[in-house]
């Protein structure tokens, strides 16, 4: 197949349903020997009519397409064009479906005999990049992408993605490209015969800093510790500015010279330094100068992915330059987000077709190549591959040697910095010893990471799929494979309780959805019955490991859920159908937490908002009773280019109430109308956000700009890419979306609140309201003000539809930064003036 064409073909149509939409624009690329030969575009006229969102998406208008020939003109150019070559497209199912039908329309019958899909190529070849869109794809590979969703840039995109895979293949280990050879045969394309092809042509293997593990073959690394010249934090920070060219900022040398002291003397101290003091560069300068004067290492917690990989990729990198410091920094999480080698050993041995556990093996072959650490984010595991790992993972047990875990740990003991987020800190300080000194970055955020993993959800389709995984003794799953090596008696007895293992999870969430939690208790005790006389059936026999270990885990699970609905330590979402409500249930997350951080002697908490109030005394419910130091970083003229607009003209709040819909639409299209901008609106349920978007299909604005809107079960990541391209658009979200905006373009002048960000009151309403409710959400107020103002030169305004912030006892506490001149209270015409300075 290498000696032949590939045509690399995009469309854009003015929708997804073959049957209504067509094709407005065609480009071909044309790829032969790992080169690009040539390219093939045109313009589409069988639609002229084209909706605003395809419009504001392609860049594609209808005078663009007026006068463009129709297909059927070209269809027997086109099809002669891509007459023996190999179709490509990135999901090519859609390209081609869409080609057939105008092929089909035009009388002419076309169907490629080779076809090959990026999208399957890029799932395999290329298994870290963060999402397998084009743009995402291209992005992470540095090609250009001007202008996506244009069938000419698209189509060439895709054909430089093409080739980069492909030189990839011919340089992949070959044992490997062997097992992906034999895995690939149930794929739906052509890619077995792409391989073979590849396999055929390319006969050296490329052993170097290969190791062979089991039945497949990873990268070998190692980390050595090395020392760091003494070297002060004054010297430190003028060759840091001279290799960055950044200028000096005294706030910036300062906090350094602060969190050096810290370290040294072994204090606990709560700082807060504005956004845009460069806090990250000035803690890791204090940080590095310590280890170089004290060989004693520093733990340093962030609270997101992005912040980790910041430290890591950027400000890191280049302190290794400023010291001439050649080893990796360490990023170390708890062992479950190292791949475990014995599960992915059990799962390559399953003999299963299935393309999903196919796609999984295939993946995971190429990033054993490239990994050094084994951490499983750089695959991003979602849906059925995640759930099919995790059930490798717990049928083959807790490994006593966990290869990349231990490697993690190795290397954290010879480096000067160990970076972790927040969710994995308990993880850490519980795996590593001796720790002298712990950083947390971002300390407002500790909290609410703790809380997240305390948390432990159980959803009917989680347990269903568990169970679903032991399977009958006729069905390729765990309890088959254990029939091979056992006799018939037990069988019959395991597979009934199997039966009534899945009848009872059904009973289970119907009495919960009808909050009957006493009968959901007896339906729990039924289930761990049958989980023990399962267990004690199997335990000892021949083969049982891995079943046992499967059921084991089952049995554990439902023990901590009976003991949290017991014990009132549970939160249930209700669904009218059953199999959609979730229980969430706590662990014990914090109180280990709190165990060890007790024999940490320093510990400095860093972030732009920690005091409110004038004080720090929410920080003792946070972290514990412990004797901080504290200081504040002010810049008194932080929000001088912000202004925060409180509408006085709008009725009160009432998400039942169209008047205040419409009050809060009305502000919503004066500010695009008048801006040309997008916006980004953000609402403290989805019920209000509902109501909004609902009303939006009723208003003519809304018919040119197209309204981007969070779900229950959106994909933040994805929704805000859509948001990042688009030039003109709205995006409705709820506050969950706020820690992953970041404002991009210059388009960016705003943003709009509908309540203060209070969390939902709970237990005793809000018993902790000075203590707990009032910091969050003061912090997280001044969290999403930084969104609008990220650097010097930002300027834009905050509206925000309620009023309570300017009527309450606690108006200070988020109005502290504020000058008074830039605090509105008025009118619809009051804030259009305001729109004129933006």
């Amino acid at each position: 197949m290498l000696n032949k064409t590939f045509a690399v073909v995009d469309l854009e149509t003015t929708g997804n349903n073959l049957k209504k939409d067509n094709i407005i624009q065609l480009s071909i690329v044309f790829v032969r020997n790992f080169e690009i030969t040539g390219q093939y575009n045109t313009f589409l006229s069988d639609e002229v009519n084209v909706s605003p969102f395809i419009r504001e998406l392609t860049n594609i208008s209808p005078d663009m397409l007026i006068g463009a020939p129709k297909f059927r003109d070209l269809a027997a150019d086109i099809k002669d064009k891509l007459k023996d070559a190999v179709f490509v497209a990135h999901n090519v199912d859609f390209d081609l479906n869409f080609l057939k039908t105008a092929f089909d329309s035009a009388g002419i019958s076309y169907n490629p005999a080779e076809k090959i899909d990026t999208v399957e190529l890029s799932r395999i070849f290329l298994p870290t990049v963060p999402g397998y869109q084009l743009h995402l794809v291209a992005g992470d590979l540095g090609i250009e992408l001007s202008q996506a969703h244009r069938a000419d840039e698209d189509a060439y995109a895709t054909a430089e993605i093409l080739i980069h895979i492909l030189k990839k293949m011919t340089q992949l280990h070959r044992e490997t490209l062997i097992k992906i050879y034999h895995l690939s045969k149930s794929m739906r394309t052509n890619l077995t015969d792409l391989l073979f092809s590849v396999l055929n042509r390319y006969t050296d293997d490329n052993d170097d800093g290969i190791i062979s593990y089991n039945q497949f073959y990873i990268k070998e690394t190692e980390v050595s510790h090395k020392k760091i010249q003494p070297v002060s934090v004054h010297d430190l920070y003028y060759k840091y500015l001279d290799i960055t060219d950044n200028e000096y900022r005294t706030d910036q040398y300062d906090l350094a010279l602060l969190i050096y002291d810290s370290l040294v003397n072994e204090n606990y101290h709560a700082i807060e330094a504005y956004t845009g003091l460069g806090k990250s560069d000035a803690f890791l300068i204090a940080a590095l100068s310590y280890y170089s004067d004290y060989d004693a290492q520093v733990v340093v917690s962030t609270s997101r992915k992005i912040l980790q990989n910041q430290l890591i990729e950027e400000s890191l990198m280049l302190l290794r330059q400023v010291v001439s410091y050649d080893t990796p920094f360490a990023l170390l999480k708890g062992k479950l987000n190292y791949l475990d080698l014995s599960a992915f050993t059990a799962l390559l041995e399953l003999d299963d077709t299935n393309p999903e556990i196919c796609f999984l093996k295939m993946r995971m072959l190429v990033w054993l190549l490239e990994t050094e650490t084994g951490d499983l984010s750089e695959v991003n595991l979602r849906g059925p591959e995640k759930s099919y790992y995790e059930t490798m993972r717990i049928q083959a047990g807790d490994q006593k040697h966990h290869f990349y875990f231990k490697r993690a740990l190795s290397n954290a003991k010879k480096v000067p910095i160990i970076v972790t987020n927040h969710y994995f800190l308990n993880d850490c300080l519980n795996s590593l010893d001796g720790i002298q000194a712990l950083i947390v970055d971002e300390a407002h955020q500790l909290k609410q990471a703790l809380d997240l993993k305390e948390r432990r959800k159980f959803s009917y389709p989680e347990l269903k799929f568990f169970i679903g995984q032991v399977g009958l003794i006729n069905q390729d799953r765990l309890l088959a494979d254990y029939s091979k090596s056992n006799s018939a008696v037990s069988l019959y007895l395991l597979e009934d309780i199997v039966v009534n293992l899945n009848k009872n999870i059904d009973i289970l969430f119907q009495k919960v959805t009808a909050k009957k939690l006493d009968d959901a208790l007896d339906t729990l005790d039924n289930l761990m019955k049958f989980t023990d006389m399962f267990l004690s059936t199997i335990r000892g026999t021949d083969s049982y490991q891995a079943l046992y270990n499967h059921m084991h885990f089952f049995d554990h699970s439902l023990k901590n859920l009976s003991y949290a609905l017991q014990y009132d330590d549970y939160h249930i979402k209700a669904n009218k159908n059953f199999q959609k409500t979730e229980i969430t249930i706590r662990t014990d997350v914090l109180d280990t937490l709190a165990d060890a951080l007790r024999a940490i002697p320093c510990q400095i908490l860093l972030s732009g908002t920690l005091e409110v109030h004038g004080n720090f005394k929410h920080l003792k419910y946070w972290f514990g009773d412990y004797d901080f130091k504290t200081t504040v970083m002010e810049n008194s003229q932080m929000y001088n280019d912000i202004k925060l607009f409180i509408p006085n003209d709008i009725s009160s709040y009432d998400v039942k109430d169209s008047l205040y819909i419409i009050d809060i639409l009305d502000y919503i299209a004066l500010y695009l109308s008048e801006t040309d901008s997008k916006l980004i609106v953000i609402f403290s349920n989805y019920e209000l956000l509902e109501k909004v978007y609902s009303y939006t299909e009723d208003i003519e604005l809304f018919e040119q700009i197209p309204v981007l809107r969070q779900a229950h079960n959106s994909n933040n990541e994805k929704l805000l890419n859509q948001y990042n391209q688009l030039s003109q658009c709205l995006l409705l979200g709820t506050y969950t979306f706020t820690e992953g905006i970041n404002l991009v373009s210059d388009k960016d002048k705003a943003l709009m609140l509908t309540k203060l960000p209070f969390p939902v009151p709970k237990g005793d309403s809000f018993r902790d309201f000075y203590t707990e409710d009032l910091p969050e959400a003061v912090i997280h107020f001044r969290q999403i003000i930084g969104r609008v103002k990220r650097s010097d030169k930002d300027k834009g305004v905050v509206l925000l539809f309620d009023d309570r912030i300017m009527t309450k006892p606690y108006k200070n506490a988020f109005l502290k930064y504020f000058p008074e001149e830039n605090i509105f209270h008025d009118t619809r015409e009051s804030f259009k003036a305001l729109l004129f300075d933006l």
